[in-house]
C-alpha cells in the first residue's frame, strides 16, 4: 500500500505546486498592474506639478509683460506731450527770429532816415548863418528850423534804441528758447532710451512666456499620451475593443468635444459638453460620455441616486461611505466596480454576477473615446459600492 501513499503524496504536492504558482502569477499580474498605474500616476503629476509651475510663472510674467506695457505706454505720453512742446517752441523760435529780423531791418531803415538827416545838415552846415537867416522869413522861423532838425534827430537816435534795445530783449527770449527746446530734447532722448529698454525686457519677458507656454502644451501633450496608454491598458485589464459610439441607451452618447467639435475621436481631457457644458447636472454635475456619468446614469434608470460629491472613480470607493453606502469587494448587480488604476480609475456598472463568479459589466469611455462597452470580466482587484 505503500504505492497508493506516495501517489497520494505526489499529487498533493503537484496541487501545491501549482496553488503556489497561480497565487505567484496571480500576485505578479497584480504588483505589475499597481505598478503599471503607480508609474503612470507618478509621471502625470510630476507633469501636471510642473505644469502647475509652469504656469504661476506665466502669470507672473504675464504681470510682468503687463507692468513695462504700461510704462511703456507712459512713457510715449510723455514723449508725445514732450515732442509737442517742442514744436511749439520751435515754432515761437521761428516767430522771434522773423521779429529779430523785422527789428534788424527797422533799424537799418532808422539808421538810414539818420544818415539822410544827419547828410542834410551836413550840407546845411556848409551854408553860413547869415545864408540860412538870409532864407529865412525872420528869426523864429530860423529857429524853429533848427529845432525841428534836432527834433527829428533825437526822435530818430531814441527810436533806434528802443529797436535795438527790444532786439537786444528778443534775442534773450530766443536764447532761451533755444535753451528750453535743446532741455526738452534731451529729456526726449532719456524716454526713448528707457522706452528701449522697457521694450527690451517686454520683448524678453514676452519670448519667456512662450517658452513656458510651449512647455506647458509639451506636458499637455505627454499627459494626453499617457492618458492614452491608460485607456489602452484599460482595454488590456477589461477587455473590450474600443466600444460603441452612443451605445447602451446613454441619452448623451453623441456629446461634442468640447475642445474639437467633433463627435468621434480624442477629446483632450476627456471633455465632451452640451450646450457648452462638460457637466451633466440632470445626473448631479459628472462629465459627459465618462464613466462616472454612465454609472450614475445606470443607477439612477433603475432607481437609484449617486450623489455629486464622489468626484473621479478611484475616489468614489473612498468617499461613498461617507454618504451612507457599502463599500464591499463583493460584487453584486447594480453596484459600481471601481478599479483604482490609473490617474483617473475606472468605473462600471455591474449588470449581472455570473455563476463561475465572473461579472458582467457596462461602462462608458474604457478606451478613452467616450464609447460604450459590455463585457465579462473577473472582479478580482476590484471594489463595489452598492447604491
Amino acid at each position: 500500500m505503500p504505492k497508493p501513499h506516495r501517489t497520494r503524496t505526489a499529487r498533493f504536492k503537484a496541487l501545491l505546486t501549482a496553488l503556489v504558482l497561480a497565487f505567484v502569477v496571480t500576485g505578479a499580474s497584480i504588483y505589475s498592474g499597481v505598478a503599471g498605474a503607480d508609474r503612470f500616476d507618478e509621471q502625470i503629476d510630476d507633469l501636471q506639478d510642473q505644469n502647475s509651475s509652469y504656469q504661476s510663472r506665466v502669470d507672473e510674467l504675464t504681470a510682468e509683460a503687463s507692468s513695462y506695457q504700461d510704462l511703456i505706454d507712459k512713457l510715449e505720453q510723455q514723449i508725445n506731450q514732450l515732442q509737442q512742446a517742442i514744436v511749439a517752441n520751435q515754432r515761437a523760435s521761428a516767430e522771434l527770429e522773423r521779429e529779430i529780423k523785422a527789428k534788424e531791418a527797422e533799424i537799418e531803415h532808422q539808421r538810414d532816415v539818420l544818415g539822410q538827416s544827419i547828410k542834410a545838415m551836413y550840407l546845411e552846415g556848409q551854408i553860413s548863418t547869415v545864408e540860412i537867416l538870409a532864407a529865412s522869413r525872420d528869426l523864429s522861423d530860423f529857429v524853429n528850423k533848427q529845432v525841428a532838425r534836432n527834433a527829428v534827430q533825437n526822435k530818430i537816435k531814441t527810436l533806434v534804441d528802443e529797436i535795438q534795445q527790444l532786439k537786444i530783449e528778443l534775442e534773450q527770449k530766443q536764447r532761451e528758447l533755444q535753451a528750453r527746446i535743446k532741455e526738452q530734447k534731451n529729456q526726449q532722448a532719456e524716454l526713448n532710451a528707457t522706452q528701449d529698454e522697457q521694450a527690451q525686457l517686454l520683448a524678453y519677458t514676452v519670448d519667456q512666456k512662450a517658452t513656458y507656454n510651449s512647455k506647458i502644451n509639451s506636458n499637455k501633450n505627454r499627459i494626453a499620451e499617457l492618458y492614452r496608454q491608460q485607456a489602452l491598458e484599460n482595454i488590456r485589464r477589461f477587455g473590450g475593443s474600443g466600444g460603441q459610439l452612443g451605445g447602451g441607451g446613454y441619452p448623451w452618447g453623441y456629446a461634442k468635444c468640447y475642445w474639437t467639435g467633433n463627435v468621434d475621436g480624442w477629446c483632450p481631457n476627456y471633455d465632451w459638453a452640451v450646450n457648452g457644458s462638460v457637466y451633466n447636472w440632470q445626473n448631479n454635475g459628472y462629465g459627459y460620455r465618462n464613466c462616472t456619468d454612465w454609472v450614475a446614469w445606470r443607477v439612477k434608470t433603475t432607481g437609484g441616486y449617486v450623489p455629486s460629491g464622489l468626484g473621479n472613480a478611484k475616489n468614489w470607493d473612498d468617499r461613498a461611505p461617507s454618504y451612507g453606502f457599502t463599500v464591499s469587494s463583493t460584487p453584486r448587480e447594480g453596484a459600481a466596480a471601481v478599479s483604482n488604476y490609473g490617474y483617473y480609475g475606472h468605473l462600471m456598472y455591474v449588470e449581472a454576477v455570473n455563476g463561475d463568479g465572473t461579472i458582467t459589466v457596462s461602462d462608458y469611455n474604457r478606451a478613452g473615446t467616450g464609447k460604450y462597452d459590455v463585457n465579462v470580466i473577473s472582479p478580482s482587484g476590484l471594489n463595489f459600492v452598492y447604491f
